[in-house]
């Protein structure tokens, strides 16, 4: 048994044992929406669009809506990992995955955009990026980007609303971030403007799945602070860069949370053209 598969089946044994226990956010109002699937106007979310850096997103191995046929191979891999995570998010009525990763460079942040785009490209619900990676917020900065209201902000006076969210000409992606560093992340996350947060989302959005940039489980303890608040853990990792010990110990301080998936990044067994690979058991996924 590879060592990403002993994860996910300790994983598997801890929640049939009953010690996992994660709780979602409630609100009173969350559900606006009428039969017809239409929002109420008074909150409906309107993201800013923005302009994305075409070329610098190529450079940075973003997968747009425009990618060449030279692409066709990752996209195929994020397509496996988007289809096996929705049947997992399906199934368990999730709402909101985190991603996160042993340790710094195993590739989560990209990982977490394509996976986005991928998933919002399907057209059947409403994907919401959040960039709370914020010692070293990066989405904005992968897709070229500067936000008009820092999501820190939101989370620091409770101030910005829509005005944090933005649009980069993908129909059903939302995204907010930030660009400027802060080093009290893991208290922002601790305080209810988190939860006031996802239940804005959730109130302004069509069946919304929030999708979450968080920074690695081993440099801080952000990724702690936000479990009991989502559904599930998507943990990436990087042959050739993550320390098998590193991940183990990742593994061991999530494991009283659900795990959606691991995905692999520059597998070994990387499809032809491209360093993106994919394989999986039924309860979990691997991918770049």
């Amino acid at each position: 048994m590879s060592i990403v598969e002993h994860a996910l089946e300790k994983n598997r044994s801890n929640q049939k044992a009953g010690r996992v226990a994660p709780t979602r956010v409630a609100s009173e109002d969350v559900d606006r929406l009428n039969n017809s699937g239409i929002i109420d106007p008074a909150v409906r979310i309107r993201p800013l669009r923005l302009e994305i850096d075409k070329p610098g997103c190529r450079e940075r191995r973003v997968i747009l809506h425009d990618a060449t046929d030279t692409d066709a191979a990752a996209v195929a891999a994020y397509r496996i990992l988007r289809t096996r995570l929705l049947h997992r998010i399906r199934a368990k009525q999730w709402t909101s995955i985190a991603v996160t990763s042993a340790d710094q460079n195993d590739g989560k942040t990209l990982t977490a955009v394509n996976l986005a785009i991928s998933m919002a490209r399907e057209k059947n619900r409403e994907i919401v990026l959040l960039d709370l990676d914020m010692r070293n917020p990066s989405v904005c900065r992968t897709l070229g980007i500067d936000p008009a209201v820092e999501l820190r902000q939101y989370l620091e006076t409770g101030q910005g609303g829509s005005d944090v969210f933005m649009s980069i000409g993908i129909d059903n992606l939302l995204i907010a971030g930030s660009v400027t560093p802060i080093t009290h992340a893991s208290e922002l996350l601790a305080s209810t403007r988190f939860d006031e947060m996802l239940a804005f989302i959730r109130r302004g959005t069509v069946d919304p799945l929030i999708l979450i940039d968080l920074p690695p489980v081993l440099v801080t303890d952000d990724a702690l602070v936000i479990a009991p608040k989502i559904d599930a853990f998507l943990v990436v990792t990087s042959e050739g860069t993550t320390i098998r010990a590193d991940f183990i110990k990742a593994m061991g301080m999530l494991q009283e949370f659900p795990i959606a998936g691991i995905a692999l990044n520059r597998a070994l067994e990387a499809t032809q053209g491209y360093d993106y690979a994919y394989s999986g058991s039924s309860e979990g996924a691997r991918s770049s």
